[in-house]
């Protein structure tokens, strides 16, 4: 007479459940490395035109907000859609958002970036203090030299002057 071992049915589902996460897990991995190899091959076509506020406001935030920070991300966004409302126009972003996203892109990152844009132009997030909020450009400054407009800056946050240039 031949014995078997005997599972319990509870045996049997922790086993199914660890199998299912095993295939879970291999499947998102998989998944995160065909996205990343896609992105990083594509080309942006050289006829693309970017002008939207959003999109081009959203690539100075994900350049410019190396932080994980909200409040910086969202005074990046006032800072530059103030700067869009000064000149008038949207200045075509294609080149930088084309090198943006083929160049070690950070999806997170970029929803960050939109996010701050999005909350800001909504008006559910006010950008304060007052200096910070009226800034219309963003001037990093660096150890070796500073401008003579970040110099007049009232609002300096991780190493970026928030300015308002009048024309």
């Amino acid at each position: 007479m031949q014995v078997r071992p005997k599972f319990n049915k509870f045996a049997w589902r922790g086993l199914l459940l660890c199998t299912l996460c095993m295939v879970l897990a291999i499947a998102a991995r998989l998944t995160t490395t065909a996205i990343a190899v896609s992105t990083r091959d594509a080309a942006p076509p050289g006829n693309l035109v970017v002008t939207s506020p959003r999109i081009c406001a959203a690539l100075s935030v994900y350049e410019l907000a190396q932080e994980n920070d909200w409040g910086l991300r969202a005074i990046v966004a006032q800072a530059t859609l103030n700067g869009f409302t000064l000149e008038g126009r949207v200045p075509d972003c294609a080149a930088g958002v084309g090198v943006a996203l083929t160049t070690d892109f950070e999806p997170a990152r970029w929803q960050l970036a939109l996010d701050a844009v999005d909350a800001v132009s909504s008006g559910s997030y006010a950008v304060s203090p007052d200096a910070c909020a009226r800034a219309n450009t963003v001037v990093p400054l660096s150890a070796e030299a500073t401008s003579p407009v970040a110099a007049r800056a009232q609002c300096v946050i991780y190493g970026l002057a928030f300015v308002e240039v009048r024309p």
